[in-house]
């Protein structure tokens, strides 16, 4: 077999080109310590961390200040339904009757209507804002 043949035979320690020195040498270096740089990536990163909370933290505030505009409105609606049966049993005759609940059917269409324009107005606010949002965005983060 050739591979009894001791002459032929090599260890990589007894390798001729010197193998073992080498790999002594780089055995003994020691690695240099990585080192903290800013690269472009790791800012893009961090960018666009920032640049999503910022848009979460715009519609968030977008969405309680409507929030809050809807049940101060929710509020007043019941305020008005509630205020219907004691005018109606304030009312002295049929016609005075007739004339609250009118009164009071004006004003609950009137709320209707304006609930209306604010829903629209509301919902472009929203349509803004996140058209705004996105916009501002730098790419590969929307």
């Amino acid at each position: 077999m050739p591979h009894d043949n001791p002459r032929t035979e090599t260890r990589r320690d007894q390798h001729p080109r010197g193998d073992s020195a080498r790999s002594d040498r780089s055995r003994s270096e020691k690695p240099a310590p990585p080192v903290a740089t800013d690269t472009p990536i790791g800012k893009m990163g961090a960018r666009s961390v920032n640049t999503g909370l910022r848009m979460q933290k715009q519609m968030l505030d977008v969405f309680e200040d409507i929030g809050r505009e809807w049940f101060a409105r929710a509020t007043s609606k019941a305020e008005l339904a509630f205020s219907l049966p004691n005018k109606l049993t304030n009312a002295t005759s049929p016609s005075d009757a007739l004339v609250a609940y009118q009164e009071w059917l004006d004003a609950w269409v009137s709320m209707i209507g304006e609930d209306n324009r604010r829903f629209i107005a509301d919902s472009q606010k929203i349509v803004d804002t996140g058209l705004r949002c996105f916009a501002g965005a730098p790419a590969g983060t929307t």
